[in-house]
């Protein structure tokens, strides 16, 4: 069997007649679970077959082998399955847990971390991955949660993951109607063992009572077979009463083994009753129990399904899987693919119009015409028959219409199943990638049901993980934890120590706190990586200037090899300004861009610019006016020079713009600050410290300070 409660669990004894009366009880539960769900059982049986390649029906497929007709099977629905369950396998399906209180965040923080470690060491992916399989081909899968030994010389536990391989070993309690059913007050777990192993394993147990399966066509459920015998893993909920108590600061306690006179003395104020359970196992056979019953630490029964689709009728539920609704289209698509194969094998047998004087002498080389290779045919010429030969008919055609019903299938199959061309990666009628990125979302979203399911699922699997936890990691150890990277930290949990006061407290107390369960099935950590640095590229040819402060970000998001050293490498060039948080008041401020050097060179030089302007403007002014005094009177002075003192006065109000603008530059550089960096950070090297900065001049202009000549 696969999977235990906890293996160090005290055995409850029975007698004979309490285990008779509990091995008949198993009997008619499950009987009745298998009553209760036996069509979809049988259909997903059926389902499983046809994803096996068994998809002709016993009399076609009886009346095609008498008649040596062949049989073609074109299996084209495993890859309408595989497109769902292979997007779950890329898939990161994270469980997480939230503090429902800010002062568990530090418990929450390593429950995350013993979760995902719980789901490395048990190949987690691979388990969901089988029970998708199932959920997908069948209409229901199934996995668990169960515990070992953490090492073979240890007696530390662990908690592990579990598939269970077949879909159809399961019985559930029929009563249960919760997609992950969890309110089931049962769920067994069978397999059907040899004989020979079963004597061996369980040498005491009887094989009396154990009824065999029937001929006839409504056969029960059956415990033994002429070669094997059905043993049964089996789990049920025991009611029980339990007593609460509430402290004056508000703290729940269970008060159930506890007597009412201590109650006043602990301090409860307030006592009521409520309705639990334990869960407890026992693993039987259809005459004995062979093991057990165990009490098993947690409060929910360890056994997980995930549903396909389902659809409530009156007085049952039908499941169904993807493929459910294409089986008869692909039965189709089988029968026109192989009556198309037929017809052209028998095309070349058209047969040959001759007389029996032109074949007579080599009958039988004509009679084995189509079963043997010959290169050459002899015949009789016969002056009676047209053109004294044998003449061959032309073959008949292959009907067109075999073709194109069998086309029609198979779109009939992508229709039924709401996956079609562009998202199996064939080319269809859709050009752009957006176009093709639409329809593969439509696939997406008209099966998104199942991925919803086992979400459920994982969901349910994450309250059992949190039942469980503190009750297996009970005592002192180190665990690791695992982060979203993949990287583990040791951690000491359960540790206790004294306090200031001298009283004994628990670091890490992995039984406080309340949580609650978060699922997300996103994509894989290295995929998400692959696309972060391809999202920080574009970004950055978007924004230029960005990329001096994401270079080192972008070389840690690719995956190949040295990649972190060139990150940390671009990271030794980011000022620790830009580095900083923004928020945190003792960062670093950066320094201020007026005192780069060189942009007060070119404020400097837009300054001289200017001045410069205004000085031609004054003198073709003083020019203008030493020509009208000059001149008679009777002489029409041209207008030329008062329109020259204004296209002057212009220039120079474009050149008191143009120092305006510089200006504004340099209140840009004041922002831009990663832009000159470099010139920011790194000021001029001088032997003497206490000496200023030499200036870079352009144009004859004077260092900083100095007036410009008159």
């Amino acid at each position: 069997m696969v999977g235990d409660p906890r293996i160090d669990a005290p055995q409850t004894k029975m007698s004979s007649e309490e285990a008779s009366q509990f091995v008949t009880q198993v009997r008619e539960a499950i009987q009745d679970s298998w009553a209760a769900d036996r069509d979809n059982r049988e259909e997903t049986a059926v389902d499983l077959n046809f994803l096996a390649g068994n998809q002709w029906p016993d009399s076609v497929r009886r009346e095609r082998e008498e008649a040596k007709r062949p049989m073609l099977t074109i299996n084209r629905l495993p890859q309408f399955v595989r497109q769902i369950t292979n997007d779950i396998r890329q898939a990161d399906l994270a469980i997480k847990v939230a503090a429902e209180e800010d002062s568990d965040t530090a418990i929450a923080k390593i429950y995350n971390g013993l979760i995902r470690q719980i789901q490395y060491r048990s190949s987690a992916q691979h388990v969901f991955a089988t029970a998708a399989e199932h959920q997908a081909g069948g209409g229901i899968g199934w996995f668990r949660v169960t515990t070992r030994y953490a090492d073979d010389m240890a007696f530390d536990q662990e908690i592990i993951l579990k598939g269970i391989q077949s879909p159809l070993s399961v019985y559930c309690d029929p009563a249960a109607i919760e997609p992950d059913r969890s309110d089931a007050m049962w769920i067994a777990v069978t397999d059907m063992l040899p004989r020979k192993s079963f004597t061996k394993r369980y040498p005491k147990a009887s094989e009396v009572s154990m009824d065999a399966p029937k001929n006839d066509a409504v056969t029960p459920f059956f415990w033994a077979s002429e070669d094997a015998i059905r043993i049964c893993e089996y789990w049920w909920k025991e009611p029980t009463k339990r007593i609460l108590g509430l402290l004056a600061d508000g703290e729940t306690v269970d008060l159930t083994d506890v007597q009412p006179a201590m109650f006043r003395m602990m301090g409860v104020i307030r006592t009521r009753e409520c309705q639990g359970y334990k869960i407890k196992m026992a693993l039987v056979s259809g005459a004995d129990i062979l093991e057990g019953p165990f009490e098993w630490p947690g409060k929910f029964i360890p056994i997980i399904p995930v549903i396909g689709g389902e659809f409530p009728l009156e007085n049952k539920r039908y499941r169904y899987s993807v493929i459910r609704f294409a089986r008869d289209a692909q039965q189709l698509y089988n029968y026109y693919r192989t009556a198309t194969a037929e017809a052209i094998a028998l095309a070349p047998k058209a047969p040959y119009i001759a007389t029996a004087k032109q074949i007579g002498p080599w009958k039988g080389m004509w009679d084995t015409l189509h079963t043997k290779n010959r290169p050459y045919l002899i015949y009789e010429p016969d002056p009676a028959a047209p053109g004294g030969q044998p003449k061959r008919e032309h073959p008949p055609e292959v009907p067109a219409a075999l073709m194109q019903e069998a086309q029609v299938a198979s779109d009939d199959m992508k229709g039924t199943t709401g996956i079609y061309d562009s998202a199996l990666g064939r080319q269809s009628n859709e050009t752009s990638g957006i176009a093709i990125q639409r329809r593969q979302a439509e696939s997406d979203v008209s099966n998104y049901h199942f991925v919803d399911n086992l979400q459920r699922s994982l969901e349910h699997c994450g309250r059992i993980l949190i039942d469980l936890i503190p009750k297996i990691y009970d005592n002192e150890r180190v665990v690791r934890l695992m982060g979203d990277d993949g990287k583990e930290e040791p951690v000491t949990i359960n540790k206790q120590v004294m306090s200031i006061d001298g009283r004994p407290m628990m670091i890490n107390d992995l039984s406080q706190g309340a949580f609650d369960v978060r699922v997300t099935i996103g994509k894989g950590y290295s995929t998400k990586r692959m696309e972060t640095a391809d999202a920080m590229l574009e970004f950055m040819k978007t924004i230029p200037n960005a990329a001096p402060i994401l270079g080192d970000l972008v070389a840690k998001a690719l995956d190949f090899p040295d990649a972190d050293i060139i990150a940390k490498r671009l990271k030794n060039t980011i000022p620790p300004q830009v580095l900083a948080d923004p928020d945190d008041p003792n960062a670093p401020k950066p320094p201020d861009p007026s005192d780069n050097p060189m942009a007060q060179v070119e404020l400097r030089l837009k300054a001289a610019d200017a001045a410069l302007k205004e000085a031609q403007a004054i003198k073709t002014q003083m020019e203008a006016a030493t020509l009208q005094q000059s001149a008679p009177p009777e002489v029409i002075q041209p207008e030329i020079e008062p329109y020259a003192a204004h296209n002057a006065h212009a220039d120079a109000r474009k050149v008191a713009a143009g120092a305006d603008e510089a200006e504004h530059r340099a209140e840009l550089a004041r922002l831009n600050v990663v832009g000159k960096r470099r010139e920011l950070m790194q000021p001029p090297e001088s032997d003497d410290e206490s000496a200023e900065p030499a200036m870079p001049t352009a144009s004859g202009l004077p260092p900083q300070g100095e007036s410009l000549p008159a």
